[in-house]
């Protein structure tokens, strides 16, 4: 789980760097997470939010950066992931189950 997030988040920072936020000054990337009950078990929500970079245009295609964040992470982890290209900023959200801890006795 933590190689698919590592992945990922390395993925949207070089993103990040190179088309988006961190390509201005005054940009930032906002990462928040909370656990959430469900049927299913908890859920893990992930969020980053890009914000002041410029503006964000949906890409033509889909490149291997976002096949690897869409698609790969949604297989690896049976989540799924949503990538909202607002011109104001890119925001991602992740939202994968989280294996169940059961304490030793």
């Amino acid at each position: 789980m933590v190689l698919a997030f590592g992945m990922a988040l390395h993925e949207l920072a070089t993103n990040a760097a190179k088309y988006g936020a961190f390509l201005a000054p005054g940009g930032k990337v906002g990462v928040t997470w909370q656990t959430q009950a469900a049927e299913t078990g908890r859920r893990l929500l992930l969020s980053w939010v890009e914000t002041g970079g410029p503006a964000v245009e949906k890409p033509a295609r889909k490149g291997f950066g976002s096949r690897l964040i869409s698609e790969s992470l949604a297989f690896e982890l049976d989540g799924d992931v949503r990538m909202d290209f607002d011109p104001a900023g890119l925001r991602c959200t992740f939202d994968v189950p989280l294996p169940s801890v059961e304490k030793d006795r």
